[in-house]
């Protein structure tokens, strides 16, 4: 080896060890744009993957309960457009330029499909529900740590379907055990049961092969507001957040800092159980963000990875610890499988009291 060689090694070696999510961030920054030879598309804050964007037809994988679409078409491209969003919200609406447009039965409830007839120019495609922007008191419910449940969490989400008015799913990573792609397979065939979206961010299991879950699933660091409530994700599959990450959680804590503001990460940043290697890899890291956390009057932190049920505070913020998805159990706790639901009560959608629902 050359010693240009092996300073190029050293210095990849180098950037590794220090960011070791960098790679993962800055490959967010093309999620939910893609351009063809007559038209573009460019989904606002990267919040839906795009699994197809061929002729006439638009796929999304969405991340958050409203979606704001931008598709540029040159004349080419003009005429019936399918659009297909998955993980919508059962009573997501589609307006195009304004114009509303009728939702096509028959399919699963949070497979929404249109076709729209489009025009040469750039249209503005909003999908959301109609009381998207209302503040009124909804629920939600939080989950972790599938891993090698996926065989049986369709239990869990018969039991999150039996709960009432619950509008979606926040979770906070490790849906898979290797990230292979039968895992994530089985994982689309078990959502089916699920009748409500399932919004998360990625955990470590998924590291195994990372590329897979973001050509699924789009970020693991992302914000979307829902009644007057921010949801904050935050990818920490590496025990640790990226330096990127920081910057644009700084942005987002800025701008939900007069609203309600739920947090949720794979790892606690510090171990509140401490029988196991349960969080940042760093304590500085640790520190750094519970401090944006509290700057930014962030209201509840919500976490995976320990396989159990904590309720605790970090730096004075309400925080849960919700690892019941399935994944093999803290045996000595007696918890097992479970999941949280999450209330934001009127006229605020201040968070109330977070429920515990375990699975029997």
């Amino acid at each position: 080896m050359t010693r240009r060689s092996s300073l190029l090694v050293t210095a990849l070696l180098a950037t590794a060890c220090t960011r070791p999510g960098g790679q993962r961030a800055e490959a967010e920054l093309d999620i939910g744009s893609a351009t063809l030879a007559d038209a573009t598309v460019q989904v606002a804050g990267g919040l839906a993957q795009i699994r197809d964007f061929t002729d006439h037809r638009l796929e999304l994988w969405s991340q958050a309960p409203v979606l704001a679409i931008e598709l540029a078409l040159t004349s080419t491209a003009v005429g019936d457009w399918t659009i297909v969003v998955r993980n919508a919200l059962p009573d997501s609406t589609l307006l195009v330029d304004g114009a509303p447009y009728t939702r096509m039965p028959g399919e699963h409830p949070t497979k929404a499909i249109f076709t729209v007839a489009l025009g040469e120019g750039i249209h503005a495609l909003r999908l959301a529900p109609p009381d998207a922007e209302v503040v009124e008191p909804f629920r939600v419910a939080a989950m972790a740590d599938i891993q090698t449940a996926l065989p049986t969490v369709d239990d869990v989400f018969e039991a999150i379907n039996a709960v009432p008015e619950l509008r979606f799913v926040i979770a906070m990573g490790d849906i898979t055990e290797r990230s292979e792609v039968a895992e994530y397979d089985l994982f689309d065939r078990q959502l089916v049961t699920l009748q409500i979206p399932y919004y998360t961010t990625l955990g470590n299991h998924e590291l195994w092969a990372e590329s897979e879950y973001r050509e699924r699933f789009g970020r693991g660091s992302f914000q979307f507001d829902f009644k007057g409530v921010a949801f904050t994700f935050v990818d920490s599959g590496s025990a640790g957040v990226d330096p990127l990450v920081e910057d644009w959680l700084d942005g987002w804590l800025a701008a939900a800092r007069d609203r309600t503001n739920v947090f949720l990460t794979h790892f606690p940043p510090i171990d509140p159980v401490g029988v196991r290697y349960g969080g940042f890899r760093s304590g500085d890291d640790a520190r750094r963000l519970l401090a944006r956390l509290v700057e930014g009057n962030v209201d509840l932190t919500l976490y995976g990875h320990i396989h159990s049920y904590v309720e605790f505070e970090n730096a004075g913020i309400p925080a849960f610890i919700s690892g019941g998805g399935g994944a093999r159990p803290m045996r000595w706790d007696g918890i097992d499988r479970h999941f949280l639901v999450v209330p934001f009560a009127g006229p605020t959608n201040a968070v109330g009291k977070v429920e515990l629902h375990r699975i029997e």
